[in-house]
């Protein structure tokens, strides 16, 4: 079970932020066209999330509390470009509270396809409770990046 909510982006933004140039980043939950004027199909659900920043490196992301004794956490989410051609993007998992600035990235490139992404990172310190954050990185501005069923366990 997920510890994320709203994984598939059914609630839309419930949830998510804009973290990394808020102002610059957009977030929107209506169906892409394809080159060849088609709907892009979610991977999952009904909706999925097409990220876009005018600066490269916007994001959007999750923090969420975790329970203690875990010793690892893994994300994974189904990604594509949202245009032609691919989209270079990241998905980054942050221990917040203990060790704000250790985080495990795991960069990709999209492509018109959706594929899977994912990333682990180990606490040294399982004992402790954590607040971990879930977020995706744009890295190329004026792209955009397709996010679909993330879940975090």
């Amino acid at each position: 079970m997920s510890f994320l909510i709203n994984p598939s982006f059914e609630g839309k933004e419930d949830h998510w932020v804009r973290i990394n140039y808020p102002n610059s980043t957009t977030l929107e939950f209506n169906p892409v066209l394809t080159p060849a004027g088609q709907p892009v199909p979610p991977k999952s659900g009904s909706l999925y999330l097409s990220l876009t920043s005018s600066q490269a490196a916007g994001s959007v992301g999750q923090d969420v509390v975790i329970p203690e004794r875990l010793a690892a956490i893994s994300a994974f989410a189904w990604v594509r470009a949202g245009d032609a051609g691919s989209v270079r993007g990241a998905l980054n998992i942050w221990q917040l509270d203990t060790d704000p600035d250790r985080a495990m990235s795991a960069p990709f490139v999209a492509d018109g396809e959706w594929s899977l992404v994912t990333s682990t990172l180990d606490f040294p310190n399982p004992a402790d409770r954590k607040t971990i954050r879930i977020e995706f990185y744009v890295l190329e501005p004026n792209k955009s990046l397709l996010v679909d069923s993330v879940n975090a366990f």
